[in-house]
């Protein structure tokens, strides 16, 4: 979703992996890991944690750990540790492969080290490193390499058995337009898993610094590997995104914004842009990948499967969704805030924005969850918010494939109780959806709401399933979930222009697990 220029803002597999796919990296076990880790120490000394760099030893002046690290898509006996190697603002290094060694350790101070190995950060993968490593209990981990010492991480593997497990939901983090006070706060709870919704980068030009501005992007449009990496480079450099990045487990999908807004398959934002846009979207495809703590294999092509599942003990099934690669373009020519009946198109039954795989995919997975929740994490609205004369206000969102969308709701019914994450529309909401379960809408980490609050409040106050909307502020949702209730804590920043900004609580809303689709305002 596009951020709101200030005219339209009123007063805007499965860790199991999917069959067939493999990682494309070696799980590494721990006695392997062991043996490598006591070469790696010896060809590769250590820097102190402390002093960053080793005097006398780094083949290079420049930190190649700007980026930081961070860790995903957990199993019981598994985590994805990441980092990517680069120059000052993210930039490719002029190098071949490198070694790289990893370490994880009992305590934050690296006093008990209880694996370690070494990886290749390969050239053609920006210098990447995904490293897949065993882990039983929660550790720290870090990476060195030529004398430098990266920041220390926080990680865990999915329990195998479990009483509560801590969430925060997070989408949407324009650059330009605010800071990121919510990751601080994340960082600072210090969850269990961070799911991230999409809308990572914004792909937008720099802008002049101004009144809606307030930091400025690097240079035109992205379109390229190299303009890609520059951008993720430039967010990664954020300190409050790098501690949040830095303090769980992350489990990531995408939107639009990774590669271009309102992009729907193949189908660009601009009709002129439609040649080259194949390339352009691998390119993105990509450079997500480079950044992202993933368990997959890198992308060699224009399409490029990111929709998983993962099991967190007996208490929630995840379902990461692709809303994007796979949809139908948009209907009636692509109307935000539109109030007319919408054109015959919108209607029309074999539209999808899954694509027929993923759904069959979805549902398969619906019908046999045995944890007591099922989630699924995804992009755009779900909740109907039709007018009465049927018009569709975003047909971006799920209203704009309302066929797909009895699809979806049909297989979200199959389970006790679901409950839906949901990112990109920039504000903060909470609704029931009949029969099924719960949605969750997590407002920007900055981006700005299409609306203000009174038209928020106007607007959902025409659908009684929502049981709450706030639009005037940014932020991310804490979820905490127990075998009686799920419950939402939005989590709003008192000021996105201030990246120091105080955090509170907005509204806390809970799901009784034995009442599938009544959410009550704590």
């Amino acid at each position: 979703m596009r951020d709101a220029p200030p005219s339209l803002v009123p007063g805007r597999t499965d860790l199991c992996l999917r069959r067939g796919q493999t990682s494309g990296v070696t799980p590494i076990s721990r006695r392997d890991a062991l043996g490598l880790g006591a070469a790696a120490l010896a060809a590769f000394p250590l820097a102190r944690a402390a002093d960053r760099r080793r005097p006398g030893s780094a083949p290079s002046t420049d930190d190649p750990f700007v980026l930081g690290v961070c860790s995903g898509d957990p199993d019981a006996t598994s985590v994805v540790l990441w980092t990517r190697l680069a120059g000052p603002g993210g930039a490719l290094l002029e190098a071949g492969d490198v070694p790289v060694t990893w370490e994880l350790s009992e305590d934050e101070g690296f006093t008990s080290v209880v694996a370690g190995g070494t990886v290749d950060a390969l050239a053609r993968e920006g210098h990447a490193v995904h490293a897949v490593v065993d882990l039983s209990a929660p550790a720290w981990f870090r990476f060195t390499t030529g004398g430098w010492t990266s920041p220390i991480g926080r990680t865990a593997p999915a329990p195998r058995d479990a009483d509560t497990l801590t969430v925060a939901a997070a989408s949407c983090q324009n650059f330009e337009v605010g800071y990121y006070a919510a990751h601080r706060d994340i960082a600072e709870w210090q969850p269990d898993l961070v799911v991230f919704l999409g809308d990572f980068i914004y792909e937008y030009a720099a802008n002049p610094v101004g009144d809606h501005v307030l930091r400025s992007h690097h240079g035109p449009e992205v379109r390229t590997i190299d303009d890609y990496r520059i951008r993720y480079g430039q967010y990664l450099g954020d300190r409050h995104l790098a501690a949040s990045r830095a303090a769980a487990p992350w489990l990531a999908i995408w939107d639009d914004h990774e590669v271009e807004n309102n992009h729907a398959r193949l189908v660009p934002e601009d009709p002129a842009d439609v040649d080259g846009f194949a390339e352009r979207r691998l390119a993105a495809y990509q450079a997500w990948w480079e950044h992202m703590p993933v368990r997959m294999a890198r992308p060699t092509s224009a399409d490029f499967t990111i929709y998983r599942r993962v099991e967190w003990s007996s208490l929630a099934t995840f379902f990461l969704l692709d809303g994007r690669q796979y949809r139908s373009d948009q209907a009636c020519g692509d109307v935000t805030l539109n109030f007319d009946p919408p054109c015959a198109d919108a209607l029309v039954d074999d539209r999808t924005m899954l694509g027929s795989e993923q759904e069959v995919w979805l549902a398969g997975g619906l019908a046999d969850v045995s944890a007591r929740w099922a989630v699924i994490a995804q992009q755009t609205v779900v909740s109907d918010m039709r007018l009465e004369n049927g018009a569709i206000i975003n047909y971006d969102q799920w209203d704009g494939y309302a066929p797909a969308r009895d699809r979806l709701l049909l297989a979200a019914a199959q389970p006790e109780r679901t409950i839906v994450l949901t990112g990109d529309i920039h504000l903060a909401a909470a609704a029931r959806l009949p029969g099924v379960g719960a949605e969750f809408v997590s407002t920007g980490v900055s981006s700005r709401s299409p609306v203000d609050q009174a038209a928020a409040d106007a607007l959902t106050s025409l659908f009684p399933d929502v049981v709450g909307v706030e639009a005037d502020h940014r932020g991310y949702v804490r979820h905490t979930v127990t075998n009686d209730a799920w419950t939402a804590e939005f989590r709003t920043v008192d000021d996105a222009t201030d990246p120091d900004s105080a955090v509170s609580t907005w509204k806390t809303f809970t799901v009784d697990a034995n009442v599938r689709d009544v959410v009550v305002e704590a």
